[in-house]
């Protein structure tokens, strides 16, 4: 993004904003769906990424959805378990 300038930088900026907004929701269902406390951790993180997006501090950003996909990768593992527990896999 630090290429970017004026109305593209401003058009970039909000357009991730949303998605991340967008992925927060899909976090928030996985929540509700598997109540581990890792997607929580994951949603907040993204939804500071958000903010910080907002805010024009894409760096910061870019660590805070690091540190929401690792928040995550524990329940990755826990799903595939339990998935292949039950024979889908």
């Amino acid at each position: 993004m630090g290429e970017l300038k004026g109305d593209e930088l401003n058009g970039a900026t909000k357009l991730l904003a949303l998605f991340l907004e967008s992925l927060q929701g899909e976090i928030n269902i996985a929540l509700n769906v598997s109540g581990r406390r890792d997607f929580e951790a994951a949603g907040e993180k993204v939804k500071a990424a958000s903010e910080k997006m907002r805010n024009l501090q894409s760096e910061e950003a870019i660590r805070l959805v690091s540190e929401a996909i690792s928040s995550v990768a524990t329940s990755g593992q826990w799903a595939m378990q339990t998935l292949k527990e039950k024979g889908f896999l």
